[in-house]
């Protein structure tokens, strides 16, 4: 399975935040810095990420990709990857699970 990207408008953040709650536990909410960079790597589970502001590259052995707020990334587990934030820095959601926004 290949990464998937998605586009959602942030209306409503707390009711998107919700909405990748699972049943039972948390989801991560992460800043990332000007030109901070999370090199090659997997997971062991499937993610969504929800970008909420900022820009970042994500990239994958197929190519890249630049996300900015409304973006959605759908990362496979296992699926080798990385991103760097661009210049004012990035601010996203992570779910240990794939996240269906109905967009």
């Amino acid at each position: 399975m290949n990464i998937k990207f998605d586009f959602i408008e942030i209306n409503n953040p707390y009711k998107l935040l919700y909405s990748m709650l699972p049943n039972q536990g948390c989801l991560e909410f992460q800043r990332d810095s000007p030109f901070k960079e999370h090199k090659w790597h997997t997971h062991s589970n499937d993610e969504t990420l929800l970008i909420l502001e900022g820009e970042m590259e994500v990239y994958y052995e197929e190519g890249s990709k630049i996300c900015s707020a409304g973006d959605i990334i759908y990362l496979p587990s296992m699926k080798k990857h990385g991103s760097k934030a661009l210049s004012n820095g990035a601010v996203y959601a992570i779910a240990t699970e794939f996240i269906d926004f109905n967009v």
